[in-house]
Protein backbone atom coordinates (compact mmCIF):
# COMPACT_ATOMS: atom_id res chain seq x y z
CA UNK A 1 0.00 0.00 0.00
CA UNK A 2 1.31 3.41 -0.95
CA UNK A 3 2.20 5.90 1.79
CA UNK A 4 -0.61 8.30 0.80
CA UNK A 5 -3.20 5.55 1.10
CA UNK A 6 -1.83 4.57 4.51
CA UNK A 7 -1.99 8.17 5.72
CA UNK A 8 -5.51 8.60 4.36
CA UNK A 9 -6.67 5.42 6.07
CA UNK A 10 -5.57 6.75 9.46
CA UNK A 11 -6.79 10.26 8.83
CA UNK A 12 -3.40 12.03 8.56
CA UNK A 13 -2.45 14.23 5.61
CA UNK A 14 1.11 14.39 4.28
CA UNK A 15 1.62 18.05 5.34
CA UNK A 16 0.60 17.17 8.90
CA UNK A 17 2.98 14.20 8.90
CA UNK A 18 5.85 16.42 7.76
CA UNK A 19 5.08 18.90 10.53
CA UNK A 20 5.02 16.10 13.11
CA UNK A 21 8.34 14.76 11.83
CA UNK A 22 9.85 18.25 11.87
CA UNK A 23 8.70 18.93 15.43
CA UNK A 24 9.97 15.52 16.51
CA UNK A 25 13.41 16.18 15.03
CA UNK A 26 13.53 19.60 16.68
CA UNK A 27 12.70 18.14 20.09
CA UNK A 28 15.22 15.33 19.58
CA UNK A 29 17.95 17.78 18.59
CA UNK A 30 17.20 20.13 21.48
CA UNK A 31 17.41 17.30 23.99
CA UNK A 32 20.46 15.65 22.44
CA UNK A 33 22.71 18.68 21.92
CA UNK A 34 25.92 19.00 23.92
CA UNK A 35 25.92 22.46 25.58
CA UNK A 36 28.89 24.80 25.71
CA UNK A 37 30.98 24.59 28.89
CA UNK A 38 32.17 27.33 31.19
CA UNK A 39 35.46 27.88 29.36
CA UNK A 40 33.57 28.46 26.13
CA UNK A 41 31.14 30.87 27.78
CA UNK A 42 34.03 32.99 29.06
CA UNK A 43 35.62 32.96 25.59
CA UNK A 44 32.46 34.58 24.21
CA UNK A 45 33.01 37.78 26.17
CA UNK A 46 34.26 40.83 24.27
CA UNK A 47 37.53 42.44 25.28
CA UNK A 48 39.67 45.38 24.15
CA UNK A 49 41.41 43.05 21.66
CA UNK A 50 38.47 40.96 20.34
CA UNK A 51 34.85 41.97 19.83
CA UNK A 52 32.33 39.12 19.97
CA UNK A 53 28.81 39.28 18.53
CA UNK A 54 26.11 36.61 18.60
CA UNK A 55 23.37 37.38 16.10
CA UNK A 56 22.86 35.10 13.09
CA UNK A 57 26.43 33.90 13.58
CA UNK A 58 29.02 33.98 16.35
CA UNK A 59 31.63 36.45 15.13
CA UNK A 60 35.06 37.10 16.63
CA UNK A 61 36.40 40.37 15.24
CA UNK A 62 39.96 41.27 16.27
CA UNK A 63 40.78 44.90 16.95
CA UNK A 64 43.80 44.49 14.68
CA UNK A 65 43.09 41.87 12.08
CA UNK A 66 44.73 40.40 9.02
CA UNK A 67 42.98 39.83 5.71
CA UNK A 68 42.30 36.21 6.73
CA UNK A 69 39.08 34.71 8.00
CA UNK A 70 37.94 31.31 9.25
CA UNK A 71 34.40 30.01 8.76
CA UNK A 72 33.71 27.23 11.23
CA UNK A 73 31.13 24.42 10.94
CA UNK A 74 30.31 22.92 14.38
CA UNK A 75 30.25 19.20 15.08
CA UNK A 76 27.01 17.24 15.05
CA UNK A 77 24.67 17.98 17.97
CA UNK A 78 27.22 20.32 19.57
CA UNK A 79 26.22 23.84 20.56
CA UNK A 80 28.16 26.21 18.26
CA UNK A 81 29.43 28.27 21.20
CA UNK A 82 31.33 25.21 22.47
CA UNK A 83 34.07 25.92 19.92
CA UNK A 84 34.75 29.40 21.26
CA UNK A 85 37.97 28.55 23.19
CA UNK A 86 40.16 27.72 20.16
CA UNK A 87 38.46 30.12 17.78
CA UNK A 88 38.79 32.97 20.27
CA UNK A 89 42.53 32.23 20.46
CA UNK A 90 42.75 32.52 16.66
CA UNK A 91 41.01 35.88 16.86
CA UNK A 92 43.46 37.02 19.54
CA UNK A 93 46.15 36.51 16.88
CA UNK A 94 44.34 38.63 14.31
CA UNK A 95 42.16 36.12 12.46
CA UNK A 96 38.54 37.07 11.73
CA UNK A 97 36.36 34.10 12.78
CA UNK A 98 32.73 33.23 12.09
CA UNK A 99 30.93 30.21 13.60
CA UNK A 100 27.85 29.26 11.58
CA UNK A 101 25.06 27.66 13.64
CA UNK A 102 23.34 24.84 11.75
CA UNK A 103 19.76 23.57 11.43
CA UNK A 104 19.11 21.12 14.28
CA UNK A 105 22.84 21.47 15.10
CA UNK A 106 23.64 19.23 12.14
CA UNK A 107 25.95 20.86 9.58
CA UNK A 108 24.98 18.36 6.90
CA UNK A 109 21.67 20.24 6.57
CA UNK A 110 23.42 23.42 5.40
CA UNK A 111 26.74 22.60 3.78
CA UNK A 112 26.62 25.91 1.89
CA UNK A 113 26.46 28.03 5.06
CA UNK A 114 29.79 29.63 4.15
CA UNK A 115 28.28 31.38 1.12
CA UNK A 116 26.38 33.93 3.19
CA UNK A 117 29.50 34.68 5.25
CA UNK A 118 31.61 35.27 2.14
CA UNK A 119 28.98 37.67 0.84
CA UNK A 120 28.68 39.52 4.15
CA UNK A 121 32.41 40.14 4.62
CA UNK A 122 33.94 40.92 1.20
CA UNK A 123 36.86 42.76 2.83
CA UNK A 124 38.35 39.42 3.91
CA UNK A 125 40.49 38.23 0.99
CA UNK A 126 41.64 34.85 2.33
CA UNK A 127 39.18 32.32 3.71
CA UNK A 128 39.66 28.96 5.42
CA UNK A 129 36.60 26.79 5.97
CA UNK A 130 37.00 24.55 9.01
CA UNK A 131 34.91 22.02 10.86
CA UNK A 132 34.91 19.43 13.62
CA UNK A 133 33.59 15.88 13.18
CA UNK A 134 30.34 16.04 11.14
CA UNK A 135 31.02 19.75 10.68
CA UNK A 136 34.33 18.86 9.05
CA UNK A 137 32.58 16.47 6.66
CA UNK A 138 30.15 19.25 5.73
CA UNK A 139 33.04 21.70 5.29
CA UNK A 140 34.74 19.20 2.97
CA UNK A 141 31.58 18.99 0.87
CA UNK A 142 31.57 22.78 0.63
CA UNK A 143 35.25 22.84 -0.33
CA UNK A 144 34.76 20.20 -3.03
CA UNK A 145 31.96 22.23 -4.61
CA UNK A 146 33.45 25.70 -4.06
CA UNK A 147 37.22 25.27 -4.25
CA UNK A 148 37.67 28.51 -6.20
CA UNK A 149 35.94 30.57 -3.49
CA UNK A 150 38.13 29.57 -0.56
CA UNK A 151 41.83 29.22 0.14
CA UNK A 152 41.95 26.33 2.58
CA UNK A 153 40.13 23.56 4.44
CA UNK A 154 40.81 22.59 8.06
CA UNK A 155 39.47 19.32 9.46
CA UNK A 156 39.38 18.67 13.20
CA UNK A 157 39.07 14.95 13.99
CA UNK A 158 37.19 14.54 10.74
CA UNK A 159 37.40 13.40 7.14
CA UNK A 160 35.42 13.95 3.92
CA UNK A 161 32.53 11.71 2.92
CA UNK A 162 33.06 9.64 -0.21
CA UNK A 163 30.91 12.13 -2.12
CA UNK A 164 33.49 14.88 -1.51
CA UNK A 165 36.63 13.44 -3.10
CA UNK A 166 39.25 16.19 -2.93
CA UNK A 167 42.14 14.01 -4.06
CA UNK A 168 42.40 15.75 -7.44
CA UNK A 169 42.06 19.23 -5.95
CA UNK A 170 44.94 21.58 -5.20
CA UNK A 171 43.24 23.33 -2.27
CA UNK A 172 45.37 23.62 0.88
CA UNK A 173 44.18 21.18 3.56
CA UNK A 174 45.14 20.53 7.15
CA UNK A 175 43.81 17.57 9.12
CA UNK A 176 44.32 17.77 12.90
CA UNK A 177 43.33 14.64 14.76
CA UNK A 178 43.72 12.87 18.07
CA UNK A 179 45.62 9.63 18.56
CA UNK A 180 46.00 7.07 21.31
CA UNK A 181 49.26 5.09 21.14
CA UNK A 182 49.75 6.63 17.68
CA UNK A 183 46.45 5.21 16.40
CA UNK A 184 43.79 7.69 15.19
CA UNK A 185 40.84 7.87 17.56
CA UNK A 186 38.38 8.40 14.70
CA UNK A 187 37.12 5.19 13.10
CA UNK A 188 38.00 4.72 9.41
CA UNK A 189 40.34 7.72 9.53
CA UNK A 190 43.21 6.06 7.66
CA UNK A 191 40.84 4.66 5.03
CA UNK A 192 39.67 8.20 4.15
CA UNK A 193 43.10 9.76 3.64
CA UNK A 194 42.74 8.89 -0.05
CA UNK A 195 39.98 11.51 -0.34
CA UNK A 196 42.32 14.42 0.45
CA UNK A 197 44.90 16.10 -1.82
CA UNK A 198 48.39 14.62 -1.94
CA UNK A 199 49.75 17.76 -0.31
CA UNK A 200 47.38 17.67 2.66
CA UNK A 201 49.04 18.27 6.02
CA UNK A 202 48.26 15.68 8.71
CA UNK A 203 48.89 16.65 12.34
CA UNK A 204 48.39 14.04 15.05
CA UNK A 205 47.94 15.10 18.67
CA UNK A 206 48.76 12.20 20.95
CA UNK A 207 46.43 12.03 23.94
CA UNK A 208 43.80 14.35 22.45
CA UNK A 209 40.13 13.44 22.67
CA UNK A 210 37.32 14.15 20.23
CA UNK A 211 35.34 16.34 22.62
CA UNK A 212 38.33 18.46 23.63
CA UNK A 213 38.41 20.09 20.21
CA UNK A 214 35.61 22.06 21.80
CA UNK A 215 34.30 22.56 25.32
CA UNK A 216 31.12 20.55 25.78
CA UNK A 217 31.95 17.86 28.29
CA UNK A 218 32.39 14.13 27.81
CA UNK A 219 31.05 12.50 24.66
CA UNK A 220 29.73 8.98 24.38
CA UNK A 221 32.24 6.63 22.77
CA UNK A 222 35.13 9.07 23.10
CA UNK A 223 38.59 8.13 24.35
CA UNK A 224 39.87 9.28 27.72
CA UNK A 225 42.31 12.13 27.00
CA UNK A 226 45.80 12.09 28.44
CA UNK A 227 46.32 15.82 27.89
CA UNK A 228 44.27 18.67 29.30
CA UNK A 229 41.67 20.56 27.32
CA UNK A 230 43.75 23.73 27.68
CA UNK A 231 46.81 22.00 26.21
CA UNK A 232 44.79 20.56 23.35
CA UNK A 233 43.23 23.95 22.59
CA UNK A 234 46.65 25.59 22.58
CA UNK A 235 48.13 22.98 20.24
CA UNK A 236 45.24 23.19 17.78
CA UNK A 237 45.52 26.98 17.80
CA UNK A 238 49.24 26.82 17.04
CA UNK A 239 48.77 24.34 14.19
CA UNK A 240 45.92 26.39 12.74
CA UNK A 241 47.98 29.58 12.82
CA UNK A 242 50.90 27.88 11.07
CA UNK A 243 48.52 26.68 8.38
CA UNK A 244 46.78 30.05 8.02
CA UNK A 245 50.05 31.96 7.77
CA UNK A 246 51.57 29.78 5.03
Amino acid sequence: MKIKKILKSIGIGLPILLIVIGVGMYIWSANSTYPAGSTAIVALESSPTVSVSQDDWIVFSPETQSDTGVIFYPGGLVEPAAYAPILRQLAEQGVFVVITPMPLNLAIFNTNAANAVLQEYPHISKWVVAGHSLGGAAAAIYAENNASRIDGLALWDSYPPDSADLSDNDIAVISIYGTTDDIPNTDNFNDKIRLLPAGALFIAIEGASHAQFGDYGAQKGDVTPSISAAEQHSLVTDFMMEFINK
